[in-house]
């Protein structure tokens, strides 16, 4: 997480993150417990609205 030493953070360190910035913007109660099943659970306010940048590389696809 630190800008000079990326991809340090294990993964429980990154959702205790995620789920106090969802918990600081009203999205998620304090209590919540976050984790890779409960994160998918999370209705994401702008989700109709994303524009995929690489749309061909959707759904798994991978580069040719």
């Amino acid at each position: 997480m630190p800008f000079n030493m990326p991809q340090t953070l294990n993964d429980n360190e990154v959702y205790s993150q995620t789920a106090y910035l969802l918990y600081l913007n009203g999205i998620i109660e304090e209590d919540a417990v976050m984790d890779a099943s409960s994160l998918s659970d999370i209705p994401m306010r702008n989700e109709d609205r994303f524009i995929m940048a690489y749309p061909k590389y959707r759904d798994g696809l991978t580069k040719n």
